[in-house]
């Protein structure tokens, strides 16, 4: 490797450690130095000005030591932290083992989820927000997920991954968006607007760039997304309540672990809506051609206070007699009471006899196409 090159390769590596770590670059340059047997930065500029230059070894063990330095997971096998190697977004899911028990861990726009049979655990990419571990409630008291030692080292895990994304994300931003200047300005890492103050949308916070930056461009009040984080509160009116700043002791970084206990097995709640989807399903179903369908499609279905129903049919989509007895079936599985009635209204085409021919709505749109056809205005009347 050439002197250029080599030289290129460590600003590169220090640059990238930098940004992940949100360290000042400087510092990262140095700590490079220093792997390398010199003093600081500056010291090996000028070693490299004199023709030194370090062996293909040194280049690769400094390399390997910035990689192992960044947050990474035990489990994954790998010398290089994800971030580096390829975008953190597409490692999918991973499998681990914890005192025997195996879990998977994947990421979602920047939140962290971690499963096993019986539990899942998420950590929000907020920093501020805490991160919740639910188990289900058919998991028996004797399962080791209950014990608090076995919670933290599953919540250390994910932390972990929360690391290794909030790296990647760090490295991804303009460098400004993450060290303030010496004027407290920050770059927004989405709109690239520079400032030493930012709003925050949901709560009218007064957030200042150092919190910001700080707090990977989440609302520490309210943990809003970079998203709600503007240079001007333009959407308070005169005479509104100007927003109020947020102290740095009430930053408190992320809360302890919640455990909930909740039951996710399905129920079923029979509302309006379920119940007429339900029965106009089965309406379809007695449908016994185009037109009828169309009736199906068409009756006013209503549900009741005490999810009895009432069908209204339109009487030249629907015979007066015919039963409809599928929909009957349905709402007494359902322990419904059911009332019919005919009544008129628009019809959508001409015609509805038609329908009572074929069961094919290509074959009925045909004929339906034919008769208005021949009523054309333009056509003899010969």
């Amino acid at each position: 490797m050439k002197q250029t090159n080599s030289l290129r390769k460590l600003k590169e590596l220090s640059k990238h450690y930098a940004r992940a770590r949100e360290l000042p670059l400087h510092q990262a340059r140095d700590f490079v130095a220093k792997e390398l047997g010199l003093a600081h930065w500056n010291g090996l500029t000028k070693a490299y000005e004199a023709e030194w230059n370090p062996t293909q070894d040194q280049l690769e063990k400094v390399e390997r030591l910035l990689n192992n330095s960044l947050p990474m997971d035990e489990d994954t096998g790998s010398d290089h932290p994800s971030h580096l190697e390829a975008s953190i977004f597409n490692m999918g899911v991973q499998e681990g083992t914890l005192n025997g028990h195996k879990y998977q861990i994947t990421e979602s726009l920047g939140d962290v989820l971690m499963y096993s049979t019986g539990w899942n655990l998420h950590v929000p990419e907020a920093p501020n927000k805490a991160p919740c571990l639910e188990i289900a409630k058919q998991i028996e008291d004797d399962e080791l997920i209950y014990e608090s030692d076995f919670q933290q080292q599953v919540l250390e895990v994910a932390l972990t991954r929360s690391l290794q994304i909030r790296a990647g994300i760090a490295s991804d931003w303009p460098r400004r968006s993450t060290k303030p200047d010496k004027d407290g300005r920050v770059r927004h890492p989405i709109t690239k607007a520079d400032s030493d103050i930012w709003y925050c949308y949901h709560c009218d916070a007064s957030i200042s760039g150092k919190q910001i930056a700080k707090n990977l461009w989440h609302c520490p009040n309210c943990n809003a997304s970079p998203l709600d984080i503007h240079m001007t509160a333009s959407w308070l009116d005169e005479g509104d309540i100007p927003p109020k700043p947020i102290s740095d002791t009430d930053i408190q970084g992320r809360p302890d672990l919640i455990v909930e206990i909740v039951d996710k097995r399905p129920k079923l709640d029979l509302d309006a809506d379920k119940i007429t989807l339900l029965i106009r399903s089965a309406l379809v179903e007695d449908a016994a051609n185009s037109s009828e369908r169309l009736g199906a499609l068409l009756a006013d279905i209503g549900v009741d206070e005490d999810n009895d129903v009432w069908i209204s049919f339109h009487e030249y989509l629907w015979p007066e007699h015919k039963e409809p007895e599928t929909a009957l079936a349905v709402a007494e599985l359902l322990g419904v009471q059911v009332e019919q009635s005919m009544c008129m209204g628009e019809l959508p085409f001409a015609w509805p006899g038609l329908g009572e021919h074929t069961s094919s709505t290509i074959e009925y749109t045909k004929m339906m196409l034919e008769a208005y056809a021949e009523q054309r205005g333009d056509k003899s009347t010969e």
